[in-house]
């Protein structure tokens, strides 16, 4: 590699190129990798990928605390108002704090394959 840069640079400055790789080539390599890796993240996430159809009051089965403490989050088994139940995972406190009988479910379809899913939001969406 030092003859490649003393090709290229001369010999006086390759010696001070091929320092200041060995030294900071690693770092400023995965910062460059991380960067690339951010912006490819952000282009090809689609943000408008799940549309909102409704809010929904759902009667709560059972809630049951991931840990000891039920602010670190909780599994909630749900009844919909079609009668079949299904279990969602929430790991927000003020959300989770709040269930008790009855909670408030976000419906959203996926844009793509119109599949249909729920996510818990907090009681005060679906007062009005």
């Amino acid at each position: 590699m030092l003859d490649l840069l003393a090709k290229i640079l001369g010999p006086s400055r390759a010696v001070s190129a091929y320092v200041a790789l060995r030294r900071f080539g690693i770092p400023v390599g995965l910062f460059i990798g991380f960067v690339v890796v951010f912006f490819v993240i952000i282009r090809v996430s689609h943000p408008d990928r799940l549309e909102h159809l409704a809010y929904l009051t759902a009667e709560v089965i059972a809630v049951t605390p991931l840990t000891q403490d039920p602010n670190a989050g909780v599994w909630v088994d749900i009844r919909l108002p079609d009668g079949s139940e299904i279990r969602l995972t929430e790991t927000e406190g003020a959300i989770a704090r709040e269930i008790d009988t009855v909670a408030c479910l976000e419906q959203q379809r996926d844009a793509q394959t119109g599949e249909v899913s729920h996510r818990l939001r907090r009681l005060h969406r679906c007062a009005g």
